[in-house]
């Protein structure tokens, strides 16, 4: 009997037959065996590249700050009220520096009439007439003549500073001018002979002022500082005491310029004068976001718009974060000469100094609880504050009693 041979592969590819795919040859168990140990090793090469972080080293380095920023001034001052008075005269000068005791404004009781003060006087221009014109007529006074060029020429000073609106000067001017007055006064009364009008026009002088003392009192100066007699309505919000407990809504009302409204029941009480402690004085800002630079204690250089002449230094005094995410306040004190800034409360100020600290990666930071830290290569979690921006780093400082980093420490970027 004939034996049938296997037809080749070729036989079945001219007769346009496929061959069964399960008559392939099967792949065997070490092909397998192969497969899965090359997968283990690419996985466990992976695992290993993912568990190789970037690590870098802490540096010392210096950080830039200039930033301007509105303001609003904040004086450590006492303001006095009183009742309302008739009338009111200072005695002391704005922006004057006064001692304990010294006199600062006179006041006149409700009582006191303009018409009383129209008739002294026309009294004295009467008393004045009549010593010059009746009893020394004639007479060529060099001390006379003196003093009258004075007045002639303060009054002029006082019709300039009107016009051209320097109120606190014409304060200086109207008291020179009434201490002028007086000398003349006096002067003539001393070297002038009375008739018996003359003598008349004395008793009724002194009847009048007589009167006039009754009314009037003086109110002096019960610490040292400037004084001010300008008021912007803010000082009641805007006091030393307040600081860290301003709003946002309460900062926004003063930066447009409303004041505080004085109830009813206190309005029978008006600010009469303010006395300034020169040499302390705060400025408060308003912002949306954090500033590092602004932590305590930092300070900056400060010159203030339109007093360019005059700069200041300034410490970081408070900072209060708002509630509701509605911002940061923060507040400068410093500690030298208010001068021209003694009246102002809304300002425009350059904040610009230079900042050393401990420098790393902003990538380094970890916020855990709004709480900032950075991770070492040995596994610590070192709370740290961030005190300055510098591009892609930032500066840091260790916070007092906590585990800290040092310049060269390793740590994870």
């Amino acid at each position: 009997m004939a034996v049938r041979k296997r037809p080749q592969a070729s036989y079945y590819r001219k007769a346009g037959i496929h061959r069964n795919p399960s008559s392939r040859r099967r792949p065997r168990f070490k092909f397998f065996v192969i497969l899965f140990a090359s997968l283990g090793v690419l996985i466990a090469v992976l695992v290993l590249l993912l568990q190789v972080r970037p690590t870098t080293t802490v540096e010392w380095a210096e950080a830039r700050f200039d930033e301007t920023f509105n303001g609003l001034i904040v004086r450590d001052e006492i303001v006095y009220e009183a009742k309302n008075y008739g009338k009111t005269k200072y005695i002391a000068t704005e922006g004057q520096f006064v001692h304990v005791g010294d006199p600062i404004i006179e006041v006149y009781a409700w009582g006191y009439n303009d018409e009383t003060l129209s008739k002294l006087l026309e009294l004295q221009k009467s008393i004045l007439k009549h010593q010059t014109e009746v009893r020394r007529a004639g007479i060529i006074d060099e001390k006379l003549i003196e003093i009258n060029a004075m007045v002639d020429d303060t009054a002029l000073k006082i019709q300039q500073a009107v016009v051209e609106e320097r109120h606190s000067a014409v304060l200086g001017l109207e008291r020179d001018m009434e201490g002028l007055l007086n000398e003349r006064m006096a002067y003539l009364k001393s070297v002038t002979v009375p008739d018996e009008q003359l003598r008349g026009y004395y008793a009724s002088e002194a009847e009048m002022l007589s009167l006039f003392a009754q009314w009037r009192s003086h109110l002096s100066a019960k610490e040292n500082g400037l004084v001010s007699f300008y008021f912007d309505g803010c000082e009641p919000l805007m006091a030393k005491q307040n600081i860290g407990s301003f709003t946002r809504a309460g900062l926004e009302e003063v930066f447009a310029g409303k004041t505080v409204e004085t109830p009813e029941k206190d309005q029978a009480y008006a600010p009469l004068y303010r006395v300034v402690n020169q040499n302390e004085w705060f400025v408060v800002l308003l912002s949306d976001k954090h500033i590092p630079e602004m932590h305590l204690g930092n300070s900056f250089s400060i010159v203030f718009e339109d007093f360019l002449q005059n700069q200041y230094t300034g410490l970081v005094y408070d900072v209060t974060k708002l509630e509701q995410r509605e911002g940061f306040v923060y507040t400068i004190i410093i500690q030298d000469n208010i001068g021209p800034l003694l009246g102002e409360r809304r300002v425009s100020a350059r904040f610009y100094g230079i900042q050393e600290a401990l420098r790393v990666p902003k990538s380094s930071i970890q916020t855990i609880d709004s709480e900032d830290f950075i991770e070492t290569v040995s596994g610590q979690f070192i709370p740290v504050q961030v005190v300055a921006n510098d591009g892609d780093n930032v500066l840091i400082q260790n916070l007092e009693g906590q585990p800290s980093l040092d310049i060269g420490s390793k740590i994870y970027k």
